[in-house]
């Protein structure tokens, strides 16, 4: 590796001089970037962990002079989740009580430190909440309540958010006070002095540390406030910005001199970048040894999870986030991203390792709770996070397990998938098909391939690997036809007063042996189909009266080139007692048809996991 260079980050102090393996104190200014060129007959292989400082300026060492950072210790880091309060932020984004109560349990048991449940007294949902946490145990973890220091010319015992705050401070003993930071906001937006605003923030702090509470201060626009930004991200004037950095020492200082439990730098617009967090946690961390610093982030620049880093190694002690990046605007910090991509990578830890492998699985039942769907890219989480769809990389991958993979998903309870798209070859189909225990030839993959363009083109066998392993079978004739529908149709009728009557009829087969006809009302074309497949299977097969519909969902496919002739994908879950729901999928340009064959997927399958059930007992 001839003249190999690497440019670095290293800490005043410590640094292995080769020659002689002595550690030596470097003579140069904290903090810097050294240039390190090794000798062209070796190589560095020099790591950085859990590093205290990062640069503001560069310098370089002596040319030729082989050296390398000594690995410190894994820092380890508070996990601070605000999804109930920042997060809900979020348009259209719900929750309701219960599933909150269970979310935060969940999120105790894998090991985050602080939640905040809401804005103290803001509305219903936080005093129901409030009241139905009294006897829910959280594992340890410290519930929090958000609200804003005094008003001006307010007594602090009057003042609303305080009074909620003292109110439970029993169940949430942590009260976390959103103070102004930068001038500008304190003059336009609260209308008052800056000395009063630092008696606003002190008297709040104060009568909540009287009262037994701990005390958490987010400092609003700090970074703006830090890096001299008014709005829309412009620079401030030079006397201004002077005037506005100034400021915003002074309000941390009188943080410190209170003994805040914690003071978290928040990048309220989500404008700033790595180097400008880096360089103020820098300078807060050498100014303020005893503090404890954390930092609250926003992705507005897509930079969230990367200051978030840079934070964090730069000496923070907290990091504040939503578990799913949900917020206004663009979001918050997404917990899940920065917890798997630091601590895999050995820069931090925030759990332990058992409960890392919780990760997915964490986040997989918040999505539930909120409604939301995972997004397929979401990283670390996303069901596309460990997968592969191209036919030439699935090929790779089944030669060369994880050459695709940038880490072990199973550190983060996930598996690698091998996905079949309209982008995959044979290989994806065979590889895939041995993952799931129905191993097909080469020559068996492209009969699949051949006979199920729509379901392949449609990424059917993407968002159910039901409906693949199905497939599979009936390649493979071990799918034993226990029904087959030979003819259906839906009566659909709706008036201009908006009543509806949906009837499904169809005529099927069971076992190859009778034929029958069965007819149903539904509330709709699933729902109809649905029920008059199961009320005459039921009289063939008891266990199904047993499963039952879940949701279903429906995404059109190329309509741009289609338009009303597009295919459409339907995806049905259902569900029976003491069995985790099984999901499968249809494609047709008929929305009727991709119903019924998902349909047909789901009961085939339920009797077929009841065969093999009955079997084992």
């Amino acid at each position: 590796m001839q003249g190999l260079s690497a440019q670095i980050h290293i800490v005043r102090g410590l640094v292995r001089d080769s020659s002689n393996l002595q550690w030596w104190k470097a003579a140069i200014p904290s903090p810097v970037v050294a240039t390190i060129r090794t000798p062209s007959d070796s190589r560095y292989d020099g790591k950085i962990k859990g590093c205290r400082r990062i640069c503001s300026h560069s310098t370089t060492l002596a040319a030729g002079r082989s050296i390398r950072v000594k690995e410190m210790e894994t820092r380890i880091v508070e996990l601070f989740d605000t999804s109930l309060r920042d997060g809900m932020q979020q348009p259209n984004l719900e929750i309701s009580v219960p599933n909150a109560v269970l979310l935060l349990q969940r999120m105790g048991s894998f090991g985050v430190r602080y939640a905040e449940i809401g804005f103290a007294g803001a509305n219903q949902f936080v005093g129901d909440l409030a009241a139905a946490l009294e006897d829910a145990d959280t594992n340890g973890m410290k519930l929090a309540l958000f609200g804003r220091s005094r008003g001006r010319g307010m007594r602090v015992e009057d003042w609303l958010d305080v009074r909620f705050m003292l109110e439970h401070r029993k169940r949430i003993p942590v009260a976390v006070v959103v103070v102004k930071s930068r001038l500008l906001d304190i003059e336009r937006s609260l209308e008052t002095t800056p000395e009063e605003n630092l008696r606003m923030a002190s008297e709040t702090i104060a009568c909540l540390q009287d009262n037994g509470l701990e005390v958490i201060v987010d400092l609003e626009h700090a970074m703006d406030a830090a890096c001299q930004r008014r709005e829309c991200g412009h620079l401030c004037d030079e006397e201004f910005g002077s005037r506005s950095l100034e400021y915003f020492h002074t309000i941390v200082d009188q943080c410190v001199g209170q003994k805040v439990s914690r003071i978290v730098i928040c990048d309220t617009t989500g404008g700033a970048s790595p180097e400008e967090v880096a360089r103020t946690f820098d300078h807060l961390v050498h100014q303020h040894p005893q503090a404890s610093f954390g930092f609250h982030g926003h992705t507005d620049r897509g930079l969230g999870v990367a200051n978030s880093r840079a934070a964090i190694l730069a000496g923070a002690t907290q990091v504040q986030g939503t578990l799913l990046g949900t917020g206004e605007r663009c979001g918050n910090v997404n917990l899940t991203t920065v917890i798997g991509g630091m601590q895999l990578r050995g820069e931090a830890r925030f759990v332990s390792d058992e409960s890392l492998t919780g990760l997915t699985a964490l986040a997989q039942s918040a999505y539930a709770a909120f409604g939301m769907e995972p997004p397929h890219s979401a990283p670390i989480v996303g069901s596309g996070a460990f997968g592969t769809w191209a036919g030439m990389h699935g090929s790779s991958e089944r030669k060369n397990p994880g050459a695709y993979l940038w880490c072990d998903p199973a550190r983060v309870g996930a598996n690698p998938v091998i996905g079949v798209n309209a982008q995959s070859g044979r290989a994806n189909i065979v590889l895939l098909s041995e993952q799931l225990g129905v191993p097909l030839t080469s020559a068996q993959a492209q009969v699949l391939l051949d006979t199920n363009q729509a379901m392949i083109e449609g990424s059917a066998f993407t968002v159910s690997e039901v409906s693949f392993r199905l497939a599979c079978m009936r390649v493979l004739g071990t799918l034993r036809d226990r029904f087959n529908v030979k003819s259906w149709r839906v009566l659909d009728e709706s008036d201009e007063t908006g009543d509806r009557y949906v009837q499904a009829s169809i005529l099927l087969s069971i076992d190859d042996s009778s034929v029958a006809t069965s007819r149903a009302v539904g509330a709709g074309p699933v729902d109809a189909l649905t029920r008059a497949l199961r009320q005459e299977l039921v009289k063939w097969y008891p266990e199904i009266a047993r499963m039952r519909l879940g949701t279903f969902t429906v995404t059109a496919i190329d309509i741009s080139a289609q338009d009303t002739a597009a295919h459409v994908r339907v995806t049905v879950s259902f569900h029976a007692d003491g069995h985790e729901p099984w999901i499968v999928a249809g494609v047709s340009s008929d929305l009727n048809q991709a119903a019924m064959m998902a349909i047909i997927d789901g009961f085939h399958y339920w009797l077929l996991r009841s065969q093999q059930s009955g079997s084992r007992e």
